[in-house]
């Protein structure tokens, strides 16, 4: 299998995800799958500039990408996947049975009606179900911005988020 890692972060493509996440999996190819940015070529061309040479990016929306992540998950070139949100890993893992069972969380931006997850990611109440959902599934769900930090599991704070607390 050659998918590296599954992730969401709002930004998407930053700082944080060229300089350490890239290096840190040795990833050559990204599929960045976003029906928004797919549908907005000159964000996907700003993404595709963005990435460092030898790294592919392919922008895809949902319902576009699957014969490119079954590809990714049979191939041996190193893919991250990249994700706007948890609802769209949801489909993704539904859809493919051979995605590593783990799901990586990172910066999830501070927006109305939020909730906060870590120091770093704050969720929506369909994110909140989408994760849950997730971890349903038997999908590892973590929280971590990038390989040095301590990964901050979805049991241990779940029932800060699911029930109303805030």
């Amino acid at each position: 299998m050659s998918v590296s890692l599954v992730r969401c972060d709002d930004r998407l493509i930053h700082g944080q995800v060229i300089v350490r996440v890239l290096k840190t999996y040795a990833i050559n190819r990204i599929l960045l799958i976003d029906d928004e940015t797919a549908k907005n070529p000159t964000m996907a061309s700003i993404y595709k500039l963005s990435v460092p040479p030898g790294v592919r990016l392919e922008v895809f929306a949902l319902d576009k990408s699957y014969d490119a992540v079954e590809e990714s998950i049979n191939d041996k070139t190193n893919t991250l996947i990249l994700l706007k949100n948890p609802q769209i890993a949801l489909e993704l893992f539904k859809q493919h049975s051979g995605l590593p069972k783990e799901f990586n969380i990172g910066p999830m931006s501070n927006r109305k009606d939020t909730k906060k997850a870590t120091m770093y990611a704050y969720l929506l109440a369909n994110e909140i179900e989408a994760i849950e959902s997730l971890s349903n599934l038997g999908i590892r769900v973590y929280f971590r911005q990038v390989s040095e930090q301590e990964e901050i599991d979805w049991a241990k704070i779940k029932s800060n988020l699911v029930g109303g607390k805030k």
